[in-house]
């Protein structure tokens, strides 16, 4: 864990697994900065009072949590998947898409953007509330995948009270009110990753991977387009550790048959896990990849020439466009081409 103050986005323990042998320190590249530096895990990928509890006592936050039910049982499922390259058991895949799902929203990446997107929702709800002179409004989220709703949530009644409240915490706490909606965040994707089709890419002895300040990235089959989980040609990378590289996917024929097991009442069948060597080159691309997709800092286990070139210009990770329509807030995900 960290220290009092200073808050991992990125576990520790996890950036111990991209040490070279023999090295306690990784090579931190900063975007745009001019030559890297070294850095113990202990020191890297951490932020002052970043899961500060809203409200709390001072010194209050969810790292406690974080540690005892997302890290540790996250880490020892990566450490078995990885070490003994067999197939996860249920427990394990829960526990490592659960640990995946929070890295991805934990970043300081994700939480602003979701930040944003929360301001605009409820200054939107707030002026609707004000132009119908209504005490409450229904609304209904629409999940888009390439301009085409996927996925409805079930109606929902806000309150004039409801949005008065979360827009006075907003300003209160404006670092930290989105703790708990993170949280959510991250469960509903544990949901998706756990009934994905896993690829776990070893690299061999001559190679290894690196990571960043943002290990989980999507690509995709086709150029363009936006950036939605729900895309059928979407994968979901992760580097597990500088040996190991998970890729997940949507796997269609396994969802026909947890939907058929589950109508009877006798789900069992877990989705496939595949293991394969990858070629130096593959590991080159995916590295590339991988800092192509950082924040704001790449970390490697040794000192390479190339990350400090590719981590000059912008992230792929570029900000989305937030546009009110139909009377709600909607995030349009311009996509780059894939490096």
């Amino acid at each position: 864990m960290a220290t009092a103050r200073q808050h991992h986005y990125v576990q520790a323990r996890y950036l111990d697994g991209f040490l070279a042998p023999g090295n306690a320190q990784l090579v931190c590249y900063g975007r745009g900065r001019s030559k890297p530096h070294r850095s113990i895990p202990d020191g890297i990928a951490t932020q002052r009072d970043f899961y500060a509890i809203p409200n709390g006592p001072p010194g209050a936050n969810i790292e406690t949590f974080l540690e005892s039910k997302i890290e540790r049982p996250g880490l020892d499922a990566l450490r078995r998947l990885v070490e003994s390259r067999t197939p996860p058991s249920v427990e394990d895949r829960i526990s490592l898409s659960r640990y995946i799902a929070f890295q991805e929203a934990r970043v300081p990446y994700t939480r602003e953007l979701y930040r944003e997107h929360m301001w605009r929702s409820f200054e939107e709800k707030a002026l609707q509330l004000e132009t119908n002179g209504k005490s409450s409004l229904i609304f209904q989220n629409v999940a888009i995948a390439e301009g085409i709703p996927v996925r409805h949530s079930e109606p929902y009644e806000v309150t004039r009270e409801d949005v008065e409240e979360c827009l006075a915490e907003m300003n209160n706490n404006p670092d930290s009110f989105d703790l708990e909606p993170m949280v959510d965040l991250a469960n509903d994707m544990t949901k998706f990753y756990v009934s994905m089709n896993w690829t776990v890419l070893f690299a061999r002895p001559s190679t290894s991977l690196v990571t960043s300040d943002c290990p989980v990235f999507r690509q995709f089959d086709r150029p363009g387009g936006d950036n939605a989980l729900l895309r059928p040609d979407c994968s979901v990378c992760c580097p597990l550790s500088s040996r190991a590289l998970l890729i997940m996917r949507s796997d269609i024929e396994y969802l026909k048959v947890s939907a058929r097991e589950g109508v009877e009442g006798n789900g069992h069948t877990l989705p496939p896990t595949e293991f394969r060597t990858v070629s130096d080159q593959g590991v080159a691309n995916f590295n590339r990849k991988i800092a192509a997709y950082a924040h704001r800092w790449c970390f490697s286990g040794t000192e390479t020439g190339w990350i400090l070139g590719a981590i000059q210009g912008p992230s792929l990770r570029r900000k989305p466009i937030f546009v009110s329509k139909d009377g709600g807030t909607m995030v349009q995900w311009g996509r780059d081409d894939e490096p």
